[in-house]
């Protein structure tokens, strides 16, 4: 199977842009334009903090960003290097995590639609990795499963990613070799396709990688679930993580609005956002812009989705409001803990004017034209007992299940149906779906997506058009241990 079993210690290393603003380094630091990052050097939970170059609010939270090695405005060459990393997560605490250039989550990669993207790998593990680029619509030799579209990259050794980026959106990368161990060890970071059609004044741009993190006594990670119960629950880390910080502070000018860039990084868990006495404007997603922006009181971001929220924290100066996870059953029972602090947004006097009013946030987004398209039946299925766990698609693990077959140019309508009483993210790799009605309908609101959650006993219908990138492309729940556990499948895309 692409996804191997075998232990993972190690990280990656990315070089940082220069900056070109304040170094964030206590207290005391100077405030970048109406928000600031409270540290390690300020707070009791955190991480030490990064230089990072100088993007407005976006420098206070938003991880630190790639180096672009290459001058050329059409292409952005960057370099990760995997290695080991100790972390404080809190004074006289520390991990032993993988990162980028000892980041947790890794460097953010910043680029345009029709970039030229080159990441090169250097291995510097004592396992093998490999870089999947979720979401972006890639080639198939630059997917990153081993034994399928590439060889895996082995200890002291380097590949070379290259790919032009086509769509705007946010995304992320992550390894696709021992995923559960290897993601839950501290793998992934973000990549930011701006959009030039945004319009301006949106809000203050954070982005924000979600994840969690389980750890022994010594600080080292705790290895995959393998009893049958944790298959099926997942491998949720006990430690919830913003951007690798633990409860971060965040200050906010009264008045300015907030747009949250959100990954969901996490290899099990589901974050259920809320802040009491607000709502969110959901203004996009996975493949990014909807056609129309949609109100939440509580939006959902399963494993590997993505959402674009625009938020207004209302308060006088001096007081606060919490961003906070609220518990999600998945299927299961509800955690004894109701919800977990993710930022503290503290208010201050503004030191710019606030946000003007929102403008139209309509997108012109036509739906996918199905019109005797053909319907693809997959069904995600459970067997297990007391002694072992198989999960899988129609009924046997993925190695075992037939491929899907298509054919470039196509248009087809994935039937996916959740035959077990627990949630399941299905992920499309190389692809985006867009989401339609139980009749087949389009929805109202338009949007693209690769990440999707189907709860229990129930099914989706997800509309695919098959562009020109032949090959094998995976699919899989995101809870990467129903993935290792069997719950993955193939789709042969052929001329």
């Amino acid at each position: 199977m692409p996804c191997k079993n075998s232990p993972l210690y190690g990280g990656f290393r990315a070089d940082f842009a220069p900056v070109e603003g304040t170094r964030l380094a206590s207290c005391a630091s100077v405030r970048p334009f109406s928000l600031l990052l409270f540290t390690a050097a300020c707070s009791a939970q955190g991480v030490p903090p990064v230089d990072q170059p100088s993007r407005g609010a976006a420098t206070a939270l938003s991880p630190a960003e790639a180096l672009d090695r290459d001058p050329r405005p059409d292409v952005v060459a960057v370099t990760l290097t995997a290695e080991a990393v100790d972390r404080e997560l809190e004074p006289g605490r520390t991990v032993h995590l993988a990162g980028y250039s000892g980041s947790v989550p890794g460097p953010l990669i910043r680029a345009k639609p029709g970039v030229l993207l080159q990441v090169h790998l250097e291995n510097h593990l004592t396992e093998p990795t490999t870089l999947h680029f979720h979401g972006v619509r890639v080639p198939n030799a630059m997917d990153g499963v081993p034994d399928m579209t590439q060889p895996a990259v082995l200890p002291g050794q380097s590949f070379d990613y290259s790919f032009v980026l086509p769509d705007a959106g946010l995304y992320w990368y992550h390894p696709h070799y021992d995923s559960v161990a290897e993601l839950g060890s501290g793998l992934y970071g973000p990549i930011l396709v701006e959009d030039p059609n945004d319009e301006p004044e949106l809000g203050d741009e954070v982005v924000l990688v979600l994840s969690d993190l389980g750890v022994d006594e010594h600080g080292d990670p705790l290895p995959p679930a393998s009893t049958p119960d944790d298959i099926v629950s997942g491998s949720e880390g006990g430690i919830v993580l913003v951007n690798g910080l633990v409860h971060p502070r965040l200050e906010v000018g009264v008045g300015r609005r907030l747009r949250l860039r959100i990954v969901n990084a996490a290899r099990s868990r589901y974050f259920k956002l809320g802040m009491a006495g607000h709502s969110f404007v959901v203004i996009g997603g996975d493949g990014g812009r909807f056609s129309a922006p949609l109100t939440v009181t509580e939006p959902v971001v399963t494993p590997g989705e993505r959402l674009d929220l625009l938020v207004t924290p209302s308060g006088a100066a001096g007081s606060s409001v919490e961003l906070v996870a609220r518990a999600v059953s998945r299927g299961m029972p509800l955690p004894a803990s109701a919800e977990a602090p993710l930022v503290g947004l503290e208010l201050v006097a503004n030191e710019r004017s606030a946000s003007p009013p929102l403008p139209s946030l309509e997108r012109a987004l036509a739906p996918l034209a199905t019109a005797g398209a053909a319907e693809v039946p997959i069904a995600l299925t459970l067997n297990a007992d007391d002694t072992s766990v198989v999960m899988g698609i129609d009924g046997v693990p993925g190695d075992e299940a037939e491929p899907v077959h298509a054919l470039v140019g196509s248009t087809e309508v994935l039937v996916v149906s959740n035959m077990t009483p627990y949630n399941h993210p299905f992920h499309l790799h190389g692809f985006f779906f867009e989401p339609r009605a139980d009749d087949g309908s389009p929805l109202a609101v338009i949007e693209r997506k690769d990440t999707i959650d189907v709860p229990p006993v129930s099914r989706v219908k997800l509309a695919v058009t098959y562009d020109d990138r032949p090959g094998m492309w995976m699919f899989h729940c995101h809870i990467l241990d129903h993935a290792e556990a069997g719950m993955m499948g193939m789709l042969h895309v052929m001329r």
